[in-house]
């Protein structure tokens, strides 16, 4: 029906109305994008309320609502403009960031443009950035907003500080004229004094754009210029100068005291000055013992963040015993910073003290904060014990104090420091007795003893009480009152106690043969399979089996990277971490590296398809060596050339490199794949052929976070071999955030024997670009071989049937430089045969240079055997 305006908006407001109330309304929006095409203020409002609220991406009225909102911007007239950007910011779909972000670029640098114009188009590009980063195509038009910094008017410089801090984050370099811009403009409101009366809030001169100004330059470094350093210097010591005087009113103590952390936050990144940052810790001493919650929490924040900089912590430590109490406050969120800033200032002079009363306030903590607490003092005690009994003292009375409210990451690592360190290991079987024997025991303190004397219990049999024997009953005594995860470790160590004490021998397979029917389908397994070897006549493969476990090779702790992962924000991007000097340094050279792609496979254009040439057979990748290996020298210098043929053209230094990582994963099972400038892929596989497992695991080493990401792994010949995402895991995310990491598994099926490599394919969009990268992924049919052992006759004789037959023999000249420079060569050549599922037969051929394998390749469709034959030749730097 035809109806005039007013009543077209008095309906679509009671639409509005059935909305708010959580009908669905599914109807009218035809009138609603009317009422956007009308001249009136008041009816185009509506109209453009009702499209954010009522009608979604998929709308098919969207298109129009598009050309509405591109003729508004551009119409001249003020309101019309705002509404336009308002609309955009509340509905913000992909295909308005991809489609206006040019015109509300222009609205922001239009010289006719109306000051409220500049603001809103600031803030609206704002969100759209920070929902679709990849699609506003900021690296165009970022240098263009910087000198807006400068602008006469406040409210546009407030905006868009805003805007070029969520620019900073990801884009350092396109933006790093901002920190010049910031620091002028800060010059002229605190130290020249120009700013407009409107703007003064109780006497504190534009404090929300100081602020603002203050934590964008702590996204850039020092500056190097001695002249801006000063004016820098200067501006900071006049914000601490004047926060002395304790202002009258409680807006003006908030405004100064706000300024004021995140001047000393900007000081403390910057490192200007040792001097002023022991003044800076005198002036958080005062605001950490406050009466006003909210300055307590600032004070133990940004004294936590000067910990992680400063290089002398005793004018911190002298606060140590205030600190302490805040534990204690009533305030949830400053017993969690004053716990962050003990665990910051802890060094080894003052660990056994911080530690100790973490311990003593473990029991009466709050549930949210007791892993976090006992995933620190962990961490703490590991990297500042000094003593191997305190150690093992501490971690015992942790798992037994907290063990309800932590993940098993904490006794795992208790395992692999005792595992790793031989002096830890007879007091720790002496305190895991202990342990066993006491009245109450918790779970985890359990599998820590379970798993201790199961490997190390021999090492303190011969005292009086700790005797084969009183181990096994201590164990039995604590079994059933355990759970099934923990009952398996403890069925674990039975099995070993049958290796380590054969005189208990007929006691521990009673305790085996309990559990043989258990309900559980892990403990009869374990029971039935350690019985199974525990009766056997031969007694050659019990050792075997239940060798000592070696210590763990060195890698970052996995407490570490759980307590980062608890501490990741979802707002602005941190420059710093909990955790002192050494830790921040660590990061600060992380960041460095990825964001100048040290050790990269050279530059990447945009939109470009990556495919690193990889060898795809597995005998002409044996003779290339492999990165960090115990190759020789000359091997590293010509391994470019190392798994060639003979005639092959000279390859380009980043596929030489690729062509390297692929090479050592034909042999090894985890390693990097690829290293470049924007992603870094790692591979670890288990093989149990005719069936494996691979691991991609994805790092994103750009500046920016990368969008759309998606990894897929095809086979050359899905006939021979299928490769599936596993199944039970999460998919790949769609948002990859800086130095994070994504994971993804395959599952492997070999059906035949198959000569080509299979691919994995991984896109993503980082900065608007979409990229591909193709990889070709280290599985063989090598990967499904196992090793087989033969008589020296046997081998020559089945290599004669094989040549007689003229069938399944392949011959190949690679070129092997290496070998002719260093004998160590011959070592690891045979090493690369080894690790790549061939038995070597030593003594088969005449000449101890060559080497001889025999392996057998396992598919679904049958097994294959498989003879080699390594004929180097040292003096023509050949290989056959």
């Amino acid at each position: 029906p035809n109806i005039n305006g007013y009543n077209r908006k008095k309906y679509v407001c009671k639409l509005l109305y059935m909305s708010l109330l959580g009908y669905e309304v599914n109807f009218g929006h035809r009138e609603a994008v009317d009422l956007i095409s009308s001249t009136k203020y008041s009816e185009k409002q509506i109209g453009y309320l009702a499209v954010s609220l009522l009608m979604g991406e998929d709308s098919t009225y969207m298109q129009t609502v598009l050309g509405f909102l591109r003729r508004d911007l551009h119409n001249g007239v003020e309101w019309n403009a705002c509404l336009a950007l308002n609309a955009i910011s509340n509905i913000c779909t992909r295909e308005m960031a991809e489609r206006l972000t040019p015109d509300i670029v222009v609205q922001l640098l239009s010289p006719s443009a109306s000051m409220f114009i500049k603001k809103k188009a600031a803030l609206c590009l704002l969100r759209l950035l920070r929902k679709f980063p990849e699609s506003v195509n900021a690296q165009q038009w970022a240098g263009r907003v910087i000198p807006y910094l400068g602008h006469r008017d406040i409210g546009v410089t407030q905006s868009v500080v805003s805007l070029v801090t969520a620019l900073a984050q990801q884009f350092p370099e396109e933006t790093r004229k901002a920190a010049s811009f910031a620091v002028r403009r800060l010059k002229s409101l605190v130290i020249d004094n120009e700013y407009a009366i409107d703007y003064v809030y109780y006497k504190v001169p534009a404090p929300w754009l100081q602020i603002k100004l203050l934590r964008l330059l702590q996204y850039y470094p020092a500056p190097e210029s001695p002249e801006v350093r000063a004016i820098l210097l200067s501006i900071l010591r006049h914000i601490i100068d004047v926060s002395q005087d304790t202002p009258r009113e409680l807006q003006q103590m908030n405004a100064q005291y706000s300024i004021l952390f995140e001047a000393i936050n900007l000081g403390i990144h910057l490192d200007v000055d040792q001097g002023l940052m022991q003044e800076c810790a005198v002036v958080l001493g005062r605001f950490i013992t406050s009466r006003e919650t909210n300055v307590r929490y600032l004070g133990l924040e940004t004294m936590a963040h000067l910990a992680a900089y400063i290089d002398n912590l005793d004018s911190i430590k002298s606060h140590q015993a205030v600190i302490i109490q805040s534990l204690r406050d009533r305030d949830v969120s400053v017993r969690r910073r004053a716990l962050d800033l003990l665990y910051s200032m802890c060094d080894v002079s003052n660990a056994k003290a911080i530690v100790s009363e973490l311990l003593r306030h473990m029991a009466i903590a709050d549930v949210s904060l007791r892993e976090e607490m006992a995933l620190k003092v962990a961490i703490l005690t590991e990297k500042f014990a000094t003593e191997y009994s305190w150690y093992v003292d501490v971690m015992m009375r942790l798992v037994s104090l907290a063990g309800d409210h932590m993940g098993d990451e904490v006794w795992h690592r208790i395992v692999q420091v005792i595992l790793g360190n031989e002096e830890l290991q007879v007091y720790a079987c002496k305190i895991s007795l202990q342990t066993l024997k006491a009245p109450v025991c918790h779970e985890s303190a359990f599998k820590v003893s379970a798993y201790v004397l199961g490997e190390f219990g021999h090492l303190i049999a011969n005292a009086s009480d700790s005797a084969p024997i009183d181990q096994l009953k201590a164990l039995q005594g604590k079994m059933s009152s355990t759970s099934q995860s923990a009952r398996a470790v403890a069925l674990t160590t039975v099995g070993k106690f049958i290796n380590l004490f054969p005189e208990i021998k007929t006691l521990c397979l009673r305790v085996l043969d309990r559990y043989r029917g258990a309900l559980d389908a892990e403990l009869q397994q374990r029971a039935c399979e350690y019985y199974a070897l525990g009766t056997l006549e031969s007694e050659d493969l019990m050792p075997t089996v239940f060798e000592e476990m070696p210590p763990f090779p060195e890698r970052q702790s996995a407490l570490m990277s759980r307590l980062l992962k608890r501490e990741a924000d979802t707002e602005d991007q941190r420059t710093w971490v909990y955790g002192g000097r050494d830790v921040n340094r660590e990061r600060r050279g992380l960041v460095a590296n990825a964001a100048s792609g040290k050790d990269g496979s050279g530059s990447q254009e945009a939109g470009s398809v990556e495919t690193p040439s990889t060898p795809t057979s597995a005998t002409a990748a044996a003779a290339a060596p492999a990165d960090g290996g115990a190759q020789p020298d000359t091997a590293k210098k010509d391994a470019d050339d190392a798994a060639q043929p003979v005639d092959a053209a000279p390859m380009d230094e980043s596929v030489a490199k690729s062509r390297r990582h692929y090479a050592r994963l034909l042999w090894e099972n985890d390693g990097i794949l690829y290293d470049g400038d924007e992603i870094q892929v790692g591979i670890v596989a288990q093989y149990k052929p005719p069936a494996g497992r691979i691991g991609v695991f994805l790092g994103n080493k750009a500046k920016a976070p990368i969008y759309n990401i998606s990894i897929q792994a095809i086979p050359a010949d899905p006939s021979k071999l299928t490769l599936q995402a596993s199944a039970g895991q999460e998919p790949a995310p769609e948002t990859l955030m800086p130095l994070a990491q994504a994971r993804l598994f395959f599952d492997a099926s070999c059906l035949q024997v198959f000569t080509s490599a299979p691919l994995l394919r991984i896109t993503y969009t980082v900065a608007g670009a979409p990229t591909v990268s193709e990889l070709q992924l280290p599985v063989t049919v090598a990967h499904f071989m196992d090793p087989v052992t033969i008589s020296v006759s046997d081998f020559f004789s089945r290599w004669k049937q094989l040549g007689d037959a003229g069938i399944g023999e392949s011959q190949n000249v690679l070129k092997s430089a290496f070998l002719s420079s260093d004998a160590a060569a011959l070592e690891w050549l045979r090493s690369v045969v080894g690790g790549m599922g061939f038995a070597l037969i030593h003594g088969a051929d005449p000449d101890p240079n060559n080497i001889v394998g025999v392996g057998i390749a396992t598919t679904q469709a049958g097994r294959f055997g498989c003879l080699l034959r390594v004929e180097p030749k040292p003096s023509h730097g050949l290989t056959r």
